[in-house]
């Protein structure tokens, strides 16, 4: 009995290990522009999605960027406060990123996005994405 009591846990460790070192799922085509803008470039990023209720603004920066490069199933995006993981294979989740722009610094609508995402944040941690300017 102790044996088996051992054996149960590494014996499902060994199959959760084979599960996450299978081949992620291959990106959905449909996706390929919003991915292609997403996984370009550095630094920190803006999504904006609109729907029937306005506008909202996300952010991200390069670990997102590198996981989405590394894992076709999501996108990691951020708001003030929180994560919210935009996953592909969800209708709703992949019809907003389907109407997603990606704005990347340097932009001409980067700052606005930049001043839009700050206004609504209460979150003293959270800082500007525009480069300091040189004195």
């Amino acid at each position: 009995m102790r044996k088996l009591a051992i054996a149960v846990p590494i014996v499902a460790m060994l199959a959760a290990t084979a599960a996450f070192a299978a081949d992620p799922p291959a990106a959905d085509p449909d996706l390929a522009p919003f991915r292609q803008a997403y996984t370009a470039g550095t630094g920190l990023s803006y999504v904006v999605v609109k729907d029937d209720k306005g506008e909202r603004i996300y952010r991200y920066g390069d670990a997102s960027r590198q996981a989405a490069q590394k894992d076709t199933r999501g996108f990691m995006l951020f708001t003030c406060n929180s994560p919210h993981v935009f996953v592909a294979k969800n209708p709703p989740d992949k019809t907003a990123l389907l109407k997603a722009r990606v704005v990347k610094s340097g932009e001409p609508e980067f700052a606005d996005l930049d001043a839009k995402y700050l206004a609504g944040c209460k979150n003293p941690l959270v800082k500007s994405a525009l480069p300091p300017k040189a004195k």
